[in-house]
């Protein structure tokens, strides 16, 4: 009957294989070309007007700018325990760096009050908006739309 192999020996062979392997030679021109590429591929992000929060001690000169992506990922959160309605796109309008609204894409739920769902969804988002931006919007400045219907 054969011995089982213990772990141990099992990763010291294999560290001591790595060890032993040969390099290749050109592992640095690769890696850096490779992180050159991902850098190349990352998602890049529009910067919105923000305020600082009163007390901050953030004086007339300062600015504050919080990307779009942070804005939509937090909105995408917060508007994510909704009944009746999960959000599939969050697009902001803007007017340069400033945003002047929103519009939300959703899938409903057959049956359910959609229209109550929409507003729900506008007043959570508006709120969302608010404390990340330091604007307000009414809620005639956020569009959501529903893409489709599904079945409970």
């Amino acid at each position: 009957m054969a011995n089982p192999v213990e772990p141990d020996s099992v990763l010291a062979r294999a560290a001591a294989e790595l060890r032993d392997a040969p390099q290749e030679p050109n592992w640095v021109d690769i890696s850096s070309s490779i992180l050159t590429k991902v850098r190349n591929t990352t998602r890049r992000t529009w910067p919105i007007d923000s305020a600082f929060p009163g007390g901050s001690g953030a004086g007339p000169a300062d600015t504050l700018r919080i990307s779009d992506h942070i804005v939509k990922t937090t909105l995408r959160r917060a508007l994510a325990g909704v009944r009746g309605a999960q959000p599939t796109e969050i697009d902001l309008d803007l007017d340069g760096h400033a945003c002047i609204g929103l519009s939300l894409a959703v899938i409903g739920v057959y049956g359910d009050d959609l229209q109550a769902a929409g507003d729900e969804l506008a007043m959570i988002a508006i709120d969302v908006v608010s404390d990340l931006l330091a604007i307000s919007l009414d809620r005639d400045a956020v569009d959501v739309r529903v893409d489709d219907i599904e079945e409970q």
